[in-house]
């Protein structure tokens, strides 16, 4: 079978590398905006066969899209006009609603496209970020419609798990929802805290939990903005609770009682937060 990977960057040649390294049935094609990074990734074994155009990825069996969403719209626009009937296609957003209804209205087959978001990855980017073993352990969320053809999800679903990741069956709704909680929400706070810091910039370095908090905040910002910007509606739920908690946190430290802070911060007056 061959794979045809859209986008070089960290999870792409990720892939990529996983599957190199297990030595899968694949015949892996790649193509990347940057044709020097395309290049590269050939140099490095990552895929055999460089694509220098998009239309050229159009005859794999499978296309994995790993762009950024921005770049996402144009390339099911881009493909559309070129995609065999037979051709699956994925993708590895962390945000799944937007994909799935550019899928729905660009493709020629959209019961063909599978949305799918691998729960790993660190903050860092680009080709020199992949890793073989990026991809063991980590669910990998796929978000099928309900035209979604039984046989492309199952056609992923066996990609994924054969690269050491889970497959974890979701509506695309709900994974939005809750990824606002689990890392656009934190990826809020760490660019708040770092721009903090750099309004009051300290003596001390900070530590492990300085560290840990922060840590995100190294991500791209152009990309977050992106992401962040399509998932709006559940991070603005969760953001406004977050800001009620924070003012209710100010309000005991205000009144200075150990008592009710203690239960603040040990969740025992959850519901008047």
């Amino acid at each position: 079978m061959e794979l045809a990977i859209v986008g070089l960057g960290g999870i792409g040649a990720s892939v990529g590398l996983a599957i190199r390294a297990r030595r899968l049935p694949f015949t892996i094609a790649g193509y990347d905006l940057r044709p020097e990074v395309t290049k590269q990734a050939h140099a490095r074994g990552i895929l055999e066969i460089p694509c220098f155009t998009l239309e050229a990825c159009a005859n794999a069996d499978m296309i994995l899209l790993a762009t950024p969403p921005s770049a996402m719209r144009d390339c099911l626009q881009a493909l559309a006009p070129h995609l065999k009937p037979h051709t699956v296609l994925t993708d590895v957003a962390s945000v799944k609603a937007p994909i799935l209804a550019w899928a729905q209205q660009l493709l020629p087959h959209p019961q063909r496209f599978v949305g799918g978001h691998p729960v790993a990855g660190t903050e860092y980017s680009g080709l020199q970020a992949a890793r073989t073993d990026l991809f063991e352990g980590a669910q990998w969320v796929l978000t099928p419609a309900a035209h979604t053809d039984p046989m492309a999800l199952a056609q992923v679903s066996t990609l994924v798990q054969s690269i050491g990741a889970a497959p974890v069956l979701m509506a695309a709704e709900q994974h939005d929802r809750e990824f606002a909680l689990l890392s656009f929400l934190p990826h809020c706070v760490a660019f708040s805290l770092t721009a903090l810091h750099r309004a009051h910039p300290t003596r001390l370095q900070g530590g492990s939990s300085w560290r840990d908090a922060t840590r995100v905040a190294a991500s791209d910002p152009t990309l977050w903005a992106e992401l962040l910007l399509l998932n709006r509606r559940y991070t603005l739920e969760h953001l406004e609770v977050l800001i009620n908690r924070l003012e209710r946190l100010a309000t005991l430290l205000d009144q200075g009682s150990p008592e009710p802070l203690a239960a603040y911060l040990s969740g025992q007056d959850d519901d008047e937060s």
